[in-house]
């Protein structure tokens, strides 16, 4: 019985070790960290979402253009027609080392993406 119990226990742990590892949700302006992975931010009205994103090793970031106002971007990486201002504007798809890595639109005062590399 004891053994039936500590397998149970190990099956669960495991499943909530699979399950928090490979979750691709996070509540907005909390920092993901995955392993080699790609993020979507998206640009919304007036704020990244997420804001935050903190990676291992490598992290590709795909910048998704989202709600009523108009943006650009602004941050390594990042080409210059970007900087011109639009409501919509192509995703963009960028992959980044280690390091620490802001991105502005410059329109919206404090709209900042901050991006960890580990």
């Amino acid at each position: 019985m004891k053994r039936l119990t500590l397998n149970l226990a190990l099956a669960v742990l495991a499943a909530c070790a699979l399950t928090a590892t490979t979750s691709l949700a996070a509540p907005a302006g909390n920092p993901r960290v995955r392993a080699a992975a790609t993020y979507t931010t998206k640009l919304k009205d007036s704020y990244f979402s997420p804001s935050v994103i903190t990676a291992k090793g490598k992290a590709t970031v795909r910048f998704v253009w989202a709600g009523q106002l108009t943006h650009n971007l602004d941050g390594r990486g990042v080409p210059d027609k970007y900087l011109k201002a639009k409501l919509r504007h192509r995703p963009l798809t960028r992959t980044y080392g280690r390091g620490v890595y802001t991105f502005l639109c410059t329109i919206h005062p404090g709209m900042e993406l901050k991006l960890r590399v580990r």
